[in-house]
Parts: structure tokens; C-alpha cells; sequence
């Protein structure tokens, strides 16, 4: 991830699927961020800055997250900052209006890197994978053949997910390739079912998607419930996989 694109409507999406668990799953004490921040693009004003940040065009097409008026007031405060001025931990105050308890693995250096990526995965307190929602977030998403520091390695997920206890839940972003969705939402499901040995669920609004992978059939259920609502909200907008799930 990075500071620039905090407050794009693509955050919408993801921070309110992220209350929205919060709320569904009462046995979840707290939301862990776990970030991969890189350094902000210096490519073009455009782009430095991010260019997704038409919150009226996102609620006329009913993007997920755009029924949140809080979150849609909370981002649009960020839509003239210059990147440099942006902080993305700042999203830990909407987190405490809303009475979610937050937490943020932060990285001795400036940004993630791949020399210090191992590290910044094992300094993960143990306190922040009890009864938690963690949440990876890279810039890209999950490893391809040349991962850079943009990518989260499957090793990396793994160690995570088998540090966390039996009531939480990894959750992981990633942008759509340039490939047929259907197909690489197959292959993605698979790969993380191999490394961790579960089927994760998918949610999607076609252009990214966070896969969820929660530990017990419990908290899968309660998931399941609390997914199945959301996506009745935007039922137009986003896909899943949670009715054809197969252990």
C-alpha cells in the first residue's frame, strides 16, 4: 500500500467490509493492521497523488462502502491532500468513532522493503493475532513469480495465519490482474488452500478482492452470515465464492 492513494474510493471498500466483520462477529476483539507501506509513486502529479477520488460518481454506480456516510465524510477529508501530507494511520480515528479497537504493526524504517521484510513479519506481537481481524495489506497483493516488495509471499501468510489463535481471521488484499477474473480467483483459491490448508472465501467488486480465512467452522459460519449480508447491500457490484465453498 501507500500514503498517496489513502482516501481513494477504493478504501471505501475496504474499510467498511472491515466494520461491517468487525460488527457481524462479536467474538472478534480487535482489528490488526498489518500494512506493507511502500514508497509513494513519483510518476506523475496523477499518479503521485492517486486518481480514484470521485465519492459522487461512487455513490451514483453504488460502489461497496458508498451507503457508509460516515466512512464516504471520513475519506473525502483526504481527497485535496497532497500525498506527502497523507498518513494512513490516520483511519485509526474512524475506527475509534465507531468503538472498534485498533491496532497497527508499524516498521522501524520508512517503508517495507524486501530486506526487511522477514523481519517486520516475526515482530507481529503475539497480542495482535488474539481474537483479531488481521488484515494484510500489500501494494499489489499475493506473490507472483518475481514478487517485489509490493507482493505478500505465501510463507509470509502462512506464518500469520498459523500464529494467529483459532477465533481470528486473516483477511488479504489484492488488485485484479490483467487476466480472466474467474479463472484467477480459482487458481488464487487454490494456492492459498495448498499453503494453508483451507479454503479461503473471496469478495470482490471486479476490480479487487480480499480473501478471508477464518479458523474454526464457527467463526466460518458467523463469517458467512455477515458476508452474505453485506453483499445484499451491493448485490449488483460484488462477487463470491461463499456458496460453492469445499473444504
Amino acid at each position: 500500500m501507500k500514503n498517496q492513494y489513502f482516501g481513494d474510493v477504493r478504501d471505501l471498500f475496504k474499510y467498511d467490509l472491515i466494520l461491517a466483520i468487525m460488527r457481524g462477529l462479536s467474538t472478534l476483539q480487535g482489528f490488526t493492521f498489518i500494512p506493507m507501506l511502500t514508497e509513494d509513486s513519483k510518476t506523475s502529479k496523477g499518479r503521485k497523488e492517486g486518481n480514484k477520488r470521485d465519492f459522487d460518481k461512487a455513490e451514483r454506480d453504488s460502489r461497496p462502502g458508498s451507503q457508509n456516510e460516515e466512512l464516504m465524510n471520513f475519506l473525502k477529508g483526504y481527497k485535496e491532500k497532497e500525498g506527502d501530507k497523507k498518513d494512513f494511520t490516520k483511519i485509526g480515528d474512524y475506527f475509534n468513532s465507531e468503538g472498534i479497537e485498533m491496532v497497527i504493526h508499524t516498521i522501524h524504517s520508512d517503508y517495507f522493503t524486501d530486506k526487511n521484510r522477514d523481519l517486520y513479519f516475526k515482530n507481529v506481537p503475539p497480542s495482535f493475532l488474539h481474537r483479531s481481524l488481521v488484515f494484510i495489506d500489500p501494494d499489489i497483493g499475493l506473490e507472483i513469480k518475481n514478487s517485489t516488495e509490493k507482493h505478500l509471499l505465501y510463507r509470509e501468510a502462512k506464518y500469520i495465519y498459523e500464529s494467529m489463535d483459532d477465533d481470528s481471521i486473516l483477511m488479504i488484499y489484492q488488485h485484479f490482474p490483467r487476466e480472466e477474473h474467474e479463472e484467477y480467483l480459482k487458481r488464487r483459491s487454490k494456492d492459498l488452500k495448498a499453503t494453508l490448508d483451507n479454503q479461503p472465501i473471496y469478495l470482490s467488486d471486479n476490480e479487487i478482492i480480499f480473501f478471508l480465512l477464518p479458523k474454526n467452522d464457527e467463526i466460518l459460519g458467523k463469517l458467512t452470515s455477515t458476508i452474505n449480508k453485506y453483499k445484499l447491500n451491493y448485490s449488483a457490484k460484488l462477487d463470491t465464492n461463499i456458496y460453492n465453498l469445499s473444504k
